[in-house]
């Protein structure tokens, strides 16, 4: 009678060990796993160079003063008491590089900015600057990465006193980023 109980305790132990196993293997085979990817791409930064600068051209002054307004397209309308003294104007222009077929925004100076004479205190104000890229300020880059913008804006001129003849110069920033 030993022998058979330990004939049976051996094969509880067997049972157990096959059982225990048993869900130990199943457990395994119930798990499994995955490999995830990772990217990322490193891109050229959107440069910009200005290839014409907005330029009003000379303008004669007279008494009272008046306004020049360049459009993005290239027309130019004067208002007031200034007459244009040769057809020699342009809109600003910059040349974009970067990645190709991406979005840009676009951010004009929001703020008049300053002309200053060469040989004086006088200034000039410049702002109201438009562009030819669509409302909303993007701009979609060619498939060769380049596109260009072109600016416009108006001038205010005062009378002979406060804006006597002289050359005047300053500039603007325009702020490209991709989106």
């Amino acid at each position: 009678m030993l022998i058979y109980t330990r004939i049976i305790s051996s094969m509880k132990r067997i049972v157990v060990f096959v059982l225990l196993s048993t869900v130990f293997f199943i457990s395994l085979s119930a798990q499994t796993s995955v490999v995830g990817r990772v990217e990322a791409e490193l891109v050229v930064p959107v440069s910009a160079v200005e290839t014409d600068l907005l330029n009003f051209g000379r303008i004669v002054v007279e008494a009272g003063g008046g306004t020049i307004q360049i459009s993005s397209t290239g027309e130019r309308i004067a208002t007031g008491n200034v007459l244009f003294a040769d057809d020699l104007f342009s809109t600003g222009k910059f040349q974009l590089s970067g990645m190709p077929e991406s979005l840009v925004s676009m951010v004009l100076p929001q703020l008049p900015q300053k002309l200053y004479m060469s040989s004086g205190n006088q200034t000039l104000t410049v702002d109201k600057f438009t562009s030819d890229v669509p409302s909303g300020g993007q701009v979609v880059r060619q498939s060769d990465g380049k596109a260009e913008i072109s600016i416009g804006a108006t001038l205010y001129i005062g009378n002979n006193l406060s804006n006597p003849a002289g050359f005047y110069s300053g500039s603007y920033e325009v702020v490209f980023t991709y989106n």
